[in-house]
């Protein structure tokens, strides 16, 4: 028995509007998981600095911590003792990245051997007593600001 050509085209038409709606489905669950994304990686040029420094600075007193400025960039200083030593971990923005740079203070300070932490927004630092506020830049202006009370001087 055949099918009338009506019911055939019926249900081609239908078979055509479910493939259509699947198209448009996944298409806009594409463009918002890319939009998503996006966002995701925008947030973490912020979100990721703001805990490397939120971790490094939890416990430091704030007679350890100075802003200093060298060869026209601006660094964030953690002065510690280490065996009798004094050492300098200085955290700067270079290159898209917040650093990490080591150093004794009897050595020459050279920016360009600190290690890349992670991807960043530019980022400038203001030290008032034991308040610290880092802030980050974008095209726009600033996009984040941390602001940490440091802990009081040395325990």
């Amino acid at each position: 028995m055949k099918r009338p050509l009506t019911e055939m085209v019926f249900m081609l038409l239908l078979m055509l509007l479910f493939v259509g709606c699947s198209f448009v489905t996944i298409e806009r669950c594409a463009s918002f998981y890319q939009s998503m994304l996006r966002e995701q990686q925008a947030d973490d040029q912020v979100q990721l600095p703001y805990l490397v420094l939120f971790n490094r600075l939890q416990n430091v007193p704030a007679d350890q911590v100075a802003v200093r400025e060298w060869a026209g960039t601006e660094c964030l200083v953690i002065q510690e003792e280490i065996e009798g030593r004094t050492y300098e971990t200085l955290f700067y923005y270079q290159n898209g990245a917040l650093m990490e740079l080591l150093t004794g203070t009897e050595h020459e300070l050279d920016l360009t051997a600190g290690e890349i932490l992670v991807s960043s927004q530019p980022l400038s630092f203001e030290l008032e007593s034991d308040r610290l506020q880092v802030r980050w830049q974008n095209d726009q202006g600033p996009s984040a600001t941390l602001s940490l009370i440091l802990k009081g001087g040395a325990e």
